[in-house]
């Protein structure tokens, strides 16, 4: 019972604060707008955690690791993230950023392993966190007026997971994932005088807004081969999100000249689709002591679904379709993750990581709504365990973005007469904290001594089993009751 009051309070805490704070997500994970911040343990090993489970958040990164944590585990966490991008004009050596803000990300994982109640073979975990996503804001007289100065796309998922214990040494797990894209919009201006054709007329204003659901799933094993060695799959689906909402243009000049029926404001329903690209890592994990563990993730992300970013329109109008046809061309990228960790003290661990992620965008599509680039991040990070049930982790992230010199007349100056091309550059940099409680599962030790909290490891399926039939002595025959002792040495 005394369990049960302080699961309900942490759950109660960490569902609170989610709600409190809706994902508004920086892109940090691999190209693209994919966000991977799951937890700061796991970021602090720069994500290359799919054969060495770390904590609730293997749901995600590979759902066969669920069974290695014990009992009932809870964790949550909040990231703090600033994205800085720089727009260097070189015709007419123009500098422009990005408005500065920093916003919270939460994240949420349960994980339940009954233990000895299913013979330490079956595991269940749900999490709730922010896969994908992006949030940028601009001037609205800079050079992103016309393309989108105000930008996002925020995202829950909602992911519902299970393992298996095959054997020792064979793991394989799986789960459901919901997307929810609750704020897909931007805000831009409208350019009046450039479609006209008329100089000196004033901008009018545009704002779109589009929410929908997805599902996709993710499988993944972890193989033991030998002590010390650990080699992991893991492949997460692709997800198409069918989004819809309301387009609204306000002080239209001349509305009639350009196709509306309503002006000076225009509204009508309008729809997409937002594919999330699939992905698939491999990992081999070495142990060599119990102090020390380390890891090297590769992974390829199927960027290339992401052909267009349009939208069709319930009321049709040649100009916003024009305007609503943004082609991506996205290509498929590798990614390579690098992590390790240290037991320096008893209670206290130290983390550190590095990682690449090709970028998916052309440099014929790359704008400000995404300004895509090759990526490099340094990740460092401590755990510390509170006592042998909880435990707080701590991560610095880094990521550099590479110079990127583009040209993309199709979203600049054959939309607005206003080139976006030019120079880009990208910092993103921020901490991570996640907070995590483990608590035994109830009943457990009925069936057999209750696991240790801080015993991570499985027992063998296999065990060694007496006889159920008791050996009885040997009985000694009449002839040899009747022998004399010597006869009986001899023999």
């Amino acid at each position: 019972m005394n369990n049960k009051k302080p699961l309900i309070f942490v759950v109660a805490i960490f569902v609170f604060a989610s709600f409190l704070f809706p994902p508004s997500l920086l892109a940090v994970g691999s190209a693209g707008f994919e966000n991977a911040s799951y937890s700061a343990k796991t970021l602090a090993q720069a994500n290359a955690v799919i054969a060495r489970p770390q904590d609730p958040s293997t749901i995600l990164f590979n759902p066969a690791g669920i069974g290695e944590l014990r009992g009932i585990q809870v964790s949550g966490g909040f990231q703090a993230l600033d994205w800085r991008i720089f727009h260097h004009n070189l015709a007419t050596g123009d500098l422009n950023e990005n408005d500065f803000k920093i916003i919270p990300i939460p994240s949420f994982y349960m994980t339940l392993n009954p233990g000895k109640i299913l013979r330490d073979r079956v595991a269940l975990g749900v999490g709730v966190n922010s896969p994908f996503g992006l949030s940028n804001s601009f001037p609205s007289i800079g050079v992103a007026r016309y393309v989108g100065y105000k930008n996002s796309l925020k995202t829950i998922a909602t992911t519902i997971a299970g393992s298996l214990k095959i054997t020792d040494k064979i793991s394989v797990g799986g789960g459901a994932i919901n997307y929810y894209i609750y704020d897909y919009a931007q805000t831009f201006n409208y350019p009046n005088a450039f479609i006209l054709g008329i100089a000196g007329l004033p901008d009018g204003k545009a704002f779109t807004h589009t929410d929908g659901f997805g599902w996709g799933w993710n499988l993944g094993t972890i193989i033991k081969p030998l002590p010390k060695h650990r080699i992991a799959v893991s492949y997460r689906s692709k997800a198409d999100v069918k989004v819809n909402g309301r387009v609204v243009v306000e002080d239209l000049v001349l509305g009639a000249a350009q196709g509306f029926d309503t002006f000076p404001t225009f509204e009508s329903g309008i729809h997409s689709d937002v594919p999330l690209p699939a992905n698939l890592t491999m990992g081999y994990a070495y142990e060599p002591s119990q102090k020390w563990s380390t890891e090297l993730d590769m992974s390829l992300t199927f960027w290339n679904v992401f052909n267009d970013q349009d939208f069709a329109f319930d009321r049709p109008n040649a100009v916003l379709r024009s305007l609503g046809t943004i082609p991506r061309d996205y290509d498929m990228t590798w990614n390579f993750n690098w992590g390790a960790k240290y037991q320096a003290q008893k209670n206290l661990d130290l983390m550190g990581g590095f990682f690449f992620y090709q970028a998916a965008s052309p440099k014929k599509h790359v704008d400000d709504f995404i300004p895509d680039a090759n990526r490099y991040g340094w990740t460092l990070g401590t755990s510390y365990r509170l006592g042998k049930r909880a435990s707080i982790d701590f991560v610095y992230i880094f990521i550099l973005f590479g110079r990127r010199d583009i040209s993309n007349p199709q979203s600049g100056t054959l939309k607005s007469g206003v080139s976006i091309d030019g120079r880009y550059t990208s910092i993103i940099h921020g901490p991570m904290v996640t907070f995590t409680y483990r608590f035994d599962f109830p009943f457990e030790s009925r069936f057999g001594q209750e696991s240790k909290p801080e015993d991570q490891t499985k027992r063998p399926i296999l065990r060694e089993f007496k006889s159920a039939t008791p050996q009885r002595p040997i009985q000694e025959t009449q002839s040899e009751k009747t022998k004399s002792p010597a006869e009986n040495i001899i023999k």
